[in-house]
């Protein structure tokens, strides 16, 4: 069995003593070049691993962050993991429960940062986990009145992702375009106050386009429940009324209903176009390939870790949206 290589060893090795290999490994002090790089050449060779139960044992920190999402299915999660777990931090990727007893939960795990992508949960939620100490990134979606200013907002700007949707879809001359947002995603539909639906319906405005109610599906608990309404949609009101083209909340979705309208026998694009949001790997791999808006995820999983390790030193970063483009595919 191989030896377990200890702080002391890389210590011995690189001729500085314990702390400063503490301060190295866990970047919390001041250490000269020269010595930083004899520690790190040290840990290299000797294949150290620091001992991160002891360590949260000794301090009550857990090195454990927690993603909390609506839907397993996102690639910035990866870009995550791997930014904390170069930091020495494992990470949870948990499904979104919106009862007090998860919220509890994730207070009682103590974690040492959350990065919360859901937008159901209410202030009041989102305020208890702040007041427990625990720093919290917000991937926000909607406004919320009263939100602790120690939650830090950091999001990709999905409401210029929608207006550059909506523009591209109106000049190739569509005029009746529906809203589908993610799964789980909480809207009270053209009255909402959620960033998605607020370019939507400002587009159509814009335009002196008809707002159509029934155009924002709300009915979103999952994927079976959005096909239903889309059904509806296109059947409702017969051909000459239904949508000619969907603004979707992410790619897995659109991918989704690509395959579903497709079983109804309408062709993408002739009969319907789709533009996704997110340019996934199910953008390239749907038929056709998808429309879609994209953003930086490793430039956004990057300001998410900076931003909660700002907030553990104590400091109050600034809020941040990532901006976007349009990615052309043939769904449009």
């Amino acid at each position: 069995m191989r030896e377990i290589i200890t702080r002391n060893d890389v210590a011995r090795k690189a001729g500085v003593s314990p702390a400063v290999v503490s301060y190295v490994i866990n970047n919390s002090n001041y250490v000269s070049e020269e010595k930083r790089e004899a520690v790190l050449k040290a840990v290299k060779e000797l294949g150290y691993y620091p001992n991160y139960l002891a360590r949260g044992l000794k301090t009550s920190k857990s090195s454990h962050f927690a993603l909390i999402c609506d839907e397993i299915q996102n690639e910035l999660f990866a870009e995550m993991e791997n930014f904390l777990y170069d930091k020495g931090y494992y990470v949870s990727l948990c499904t979104s429960r919106i009862d007090d007893d998860f919220v509890k939960m994730l207070v009682n795990r103590r974690f040492e940062g959350i990065f919360m992508t859901s937008n159901a949960f209410s202030v009041e939620q989102l305020n208890y986990i702040a007041a427990s100490g625990i720093p919290m990134a917000f991937f926000k979606t909607r406004n919320y009145v009263g939100l602790d200013s120690r939650i830090v907002t950091v999001a990709p700007d999905f409401y210029n992702g929608v207006i550059k949707s909506m523009d591209y879809l109106m000049l190739k001359g569509h005029q009746r375009i529906a809203l589908i947002p993610p799964v789980k995603y909480k809207t009270k539909g053209v009255h909402g106050d959620d960033f998605r639906v607020r370019a939507y319906v400002e587009s159509l405005e814009k335009n002196n386009f008809p707002i159509e109610e029934s155009f924002v599906c709300v009915n979103t608990q999952t994927v079976q429940t959005i096909c239903e309404s889309v059904f509806e949609m296109m059947t409702k009101s017969g051909n000459s009324l239904r949508p000619t083209a969907f603004v979707v909340g992410n790619d897995y979705l659109a991918a989704q209903l690509i395959k579903y309208l497709k079983s109804l026998n309408l062709r993408i694009p002739q009969d319907v176009a789709i533009v996704g949001s997110d340019d996934s790997a199910y953008a390239s791999i749907t038929s056709p390939t998808l429309t879609t808006i994209s953003f930086s995820k490793k430039e956004l999983a990057q300001k998410v870790v900076d931003k909660l390790f700002q907030i553990m030193n104590g400091e109050t970063p600034e809020g941040e949206y990532i901006e976007v483009s349009l990615v052309m595919g043939g769904s449009a």
